[in-house]
């Protein structure tokens, strides 16, 4: 029987009866694999530990990884260089800072930072190196406003550093000379020390107004050839007569009219002085009639009008003998 139901019988998959019955049959298939409840929660959390855990120390790993490439200075290999700049400084003077060490392009990136950021020409340096060895820089320049004439450390020859919109003073390495002298210069300033320690009494009012001039009002800063810091007061910027006194450059100034050497701001109110004056016509104001002397001096000062006993409407012009002489109060 059981050889011919083999051969010619059901197949061999066919239920048999109770007890061919697979197992699963027996077995609900809707059985829930995690209880419900508290007890179903923290099941689910425990078997999902392992692969969070594994994730957070893959993680851990590749940042180590990281940083070891791009901070480590040891046994890094010579490199190229990337560089970027927006000021004036050179590739070379980079390279040159880089090279100081005795590991050179080799050494740490913290360190070319710190003795990038030493000069007083830079405000901020980014350095980074590359997987491949190349050091990634770049520099953020202070920008100069004013140029000042100083004494040199060394040999007391005089010197031109630049001044930047935050009162520091530089040596302008890679500036054009033109660029140089185009900047208004600084006079009659008081000051201690010299080179990079250089401090200027009244910088911290004279920068932020050359500043402003620069950005807000160009066409005026091309003018300037000079600021006198002669009356500036320093942090006593309030006090009544406290001005800063910028000099005009002669070849702004139309030739068929009277020249206009010298503008007064008070050290006060020069913010809302720079605004009038962007709004009056100068050239208008020298050729009424009754401008006859030779030269003027426009005062902005909105002080005097209440400082005086008996205020002079302003701005005026006041006349001044020749244009070398210096301008009456």
């Amino acid at each position: 029987m059981g050889l011919f139901d083999s051969l010619f019988g059901r197949r061999r998959d066919a239920f048999r009866g109770q007890a061919d019955r697979d197992w699963r049959a027996l077995v609900p298939q809707d059985v829930q694999r995690v209880p419900a409840g508290e007890l179903g929660r923290k099941r689910v959390v425990r078997s999902k530990l392992p692969t969070v855990a594994a994730a957070l120390f893959l993680g851990v790993l590749v940042t180590l990884l990281w940083w070891a490439v791009d901070e480590s200075a040891a046994g890094a290999p010579a490199g190229k260089l990337r560089f970027q700049t927006d000021g004036f400084l050179s590739e070379a003077f980079v390279k040159k800072v880089v090279a100081a060490g005795p590991e050179g392009f080799a050494r740490d990136v913290r360190s070319i930072k710190a003795e990038l950021e030493a000069d007083n020409q830079v405000v901020a340096a980014d350095v980074r190196r590359r997987g491949d060895g190349t050091l990634e820089i770049t520099l953020r320049e202070r920008l100069a406003v004013a140029k000042i004439v100083s004494l040199a450390e060394k040999n007391a020859a005089m010197q031109v550093r630049l001044v930047a919109a935050d009162g520091q003073t530089f040596a302008g390495v890679g500036y054009p000379e033109q660029a140089v002298r185009n900047l208004p210069e600084i006079q009659h300033f008081r000051s201690t020390g010299t080179d990079d320690d250089l401090l200027i009494d009244g910088i911290e009012v004279a920068a932020p107004f050359l500043l402003t001039v620069r950005t807000s009002y160009p066409q005026l800063y091309k003018q300037w050839s000079a600021l006198s810091l002669r009356d500036c007061f320093g942090a006593q910027e309030d006090s009544p007569g406290s001005n800063l006194r910028v000099t005009v450059r002669p070849g702004t100034q139309p030739m068929d009219r009277p020249a206009l050497v010298e503008i007064v701001f008070s050290t006060a109110n020069w913010r809302n002085e720079l605004a009038l004056l962007g709004r009056i016509n100068v050239d208008e104001l020298l050729r009424r009639p009754g401008t006859t002397a030779p030269a003027y001096v426009l005062k902005m000062s909105i002080q005097n009008r209440t400082n005086a006993a008996s205020p002079v409407p302003e701005p005026r012009l006041v006349p001044v003998t020749a244009p070398a002489a210096l301008p009456l109060r």
